[in-house]
């Protein structure tokens, strides 16, 4: 099937489709929203990227802040020792050089689009970048703590909360057990050998978020909406926060299995 036959049989989604359900979930001037996406979730978009980011900036206007993950592409995968595979490496990658202006990110087509936009600052941080346009650009790329303190939102556009890095925040607030934190924690020796400003790896499990996803629907802090073939999920990150340390402190052990 060629593009114009995919055109043809896929639903149709234009800008307007787009903000008016970003208009339902409540989304407005002024607001800051943390974005993670799949642009063919929705079907056939006029114009592609460009036109859910338009639909964005538009909604939240000129006062409001688009912020999207732009993790990089500049990873090189190195094969983990049978000592570390048994110690829990999950990955192991040497960070290539980074230029926040030129190195493609694997976030997604909306992302890649996004960071070349003008006006997009994108952060420094060598792998786990974010970019963002708005007024308070430079100070939300450090990291989604920014969000959190701007009492920010999480937009889910065909995706899940497994993606949603920004929940990591709330393990910043909870005490974990001994067997978790022996599960998660990498020896001193491991971490000298790979410091993480050179390497990206992981330790153990990587918590479910999407186990959130039910308790934050039964709460009624994440709203839904369908545009096109793909569904819109929308939740103030405070609220997310809150309601995953509730959860991780009463069962860690649900998230780290």
């Amino acid at each position: 099937m060629n593009s114009e036959e995919r055109k043809r049989v896929k639903v149709h989604v234009s800008k307007d489709d787009i903000k008016a359900g970003l208009g339902k979930l409540g989304l407005k001037k002024g607001d800051s929203v943390g974005v993670h996406s799949s642009l063919s979730s929705f079907g056939y978009v006029e114009d592609g990227a460009d036109t859910v980011i338009d639909a964005l900036l538009e909604v939240v206007g000129e006062e409001g802040n688009i912020v999207m993950p732009t993790h990089s592409a500049n990873l090189l995968e190195v094969q983990r020792t049978p000592e570390e595979i048994a110690m829990g490496v999950a990955w192991l990658y040497k960070i290539l050089p980074y230029n926040p202006e030129e190195t493609p990110c694997t976030t997604g087509t909306i992302p890649e689009t996004f960071r070349r936009r003008k006006g997009a600052v994108r952060g420094s941080h060598p792998s786990h970048s974010i970019a963002a346009i708005g007024p308070k650009a430079e100070e939300l790329v450090e990291g989604w703590h920014q969000l959190l303190e701007l009492d920010g939102y999480i937009l889910l556009i065909g995706v899940g909360l497994n993606v949603c890095t920004a929940m990591h925040l709330a393990e910043k607030r909870v005490q974990f057990p001994q067997h978790i934190l022996k599960k998660i924690t990498a020896p001193k020796e491991f971490v000298e050998k790979y410091p993480e400003t050179e390497w990206e790896w992981d330790i153990g499990p990587y918590p479910d978020f999407a186990k959130m996803e039910e308790p934050c629907l039964k709460k009624g802090i994440m709203k839904t909406v369908k545009v096109g073939e793909g569904t819109l999920k929308l939740v103030r990150l405070r609220e997310l926060i809150d309601l995953y340390t509730e959860y991780l402190t009463k069962n860690p052990d649900l998230f780290y299995e």
